[in-house]
């Protein structure tokens, strides 16, 4: 599994209009250039997302949770 942090998460997501679905959050992390995010964005489970706290509880942090 891939991992990313919180802090490029943010970053790669700050556009995203929640509630998001998977691919919503991958199309973005593309678009925004961050592959690391891109990686650990398509490990998560197919559904949709109310929020970007919902992101961060399903997505592998390699930073501890920060």
């Amino acid at each position: 599994m891939a991992a990313t942090t919180r802090d490029a998460l943010r970053e790669a997501l700050a556009e995203v209009a929640f509630p998001a679905s998977k691919n919503d959050l991958v199309d973005a992390a593309i678009r925004k250039g961050d592959p690391t995010a891109v990686q650990a964005l398509r490990d998560i489970a197919p559904t949709q997302y109310a929020d970007l706290d919902e992101v961060f509880r399903v997505v592998t942090l390699g930073d501890g949770g920060v």
